[in-house]
């Protein structure tokens, strides 16, 4: 049974309940995760919050791997009623359609892949952007509590509101890169926790 009574002053002035279990594979909100640890964490250093873009954001890869895996099983009947001879040796349609399909399992693999490891990290010490674009580039902002100066976040349009995720934006000193969580969830929880960890 969680533990109801803690004085934890992120957890009371966030309103954000208990700290939660050991997060999923498909978790875009994690408050103090269990079993989660990341590269040059210190030993005194807790990670309070794991965030990921909302998974409603995978929605328009996810829709066009199942049309363009779905393409061919209903292309391939029309074009061999409309004309027999257009079509190729059954073995090569199927050697063909193996590829296809190994192509768009690829797409998907790597649209999940970059949804999966562009994480934010938020510590009791610092915060941490990582950012992956493509297979072979990684980028990481960081910037330590003392550093913060000012957090904010936007949540425009309707699916935003609806799904309740927007973009947080934190301000830091001037010679620190300022570091954006773009569409996680629960924007104004997430820049409340920030804003509380750095208030003296």
């Amino acid at each position: 049974m969680p533990d109801m009574t803690s004085t934890n002053p992120v957890t009371l002035a966030a309103g954000v309940g208990v700290k939660s279990s050991s997060p999923h594979p498909f978790s875009s909100y994690c408050y103090y995760p269990k079993g989660v640890s990341f590269e040059d964490q210190e030993a005194n250093e807790e990670i309070i919050l794991m965030i990921r873009r909302h998974f409603v954001t995978n929605i328009p890869w996810i829709v066009t791997s199942l049309v363009l895996a779905i393409l061919p099983f209903t292309l391939f009947p029309i074009i061999a009623s409309l004309s027999p001879f257009m079509l190729p040796s059954p073995d090569i349609q199927l050697l063909a359609l193996a590829f296809y399909l190994l192509g768009v399992f690829g797409f998907a693999l790597l649209r999940f892949t970059l949804w999966y490891f562009n994480v934010g990290i938020v510590t009791n010490l610092r915060l941490r952007d990582i950012d992956i674009n493509g297979l072979l580039y990684k980028s990481i902002s960081e910037a330590k509590l003392s550093f913060v100066q000012d957090v904010s976040y936007d949540q425009i349009g309707l699916i935003r509101s609806v799904f309740n995720y927007g973009d947080v934006l934190v301000q830091t000193a001037a010679n620190v890169s300022n570091i954006e969580y773009d569409r996680v969830p629960k924007p104004a929880t997430i820049s409340k926790i920030i804003s509380d960890l750095t208030t003296p």
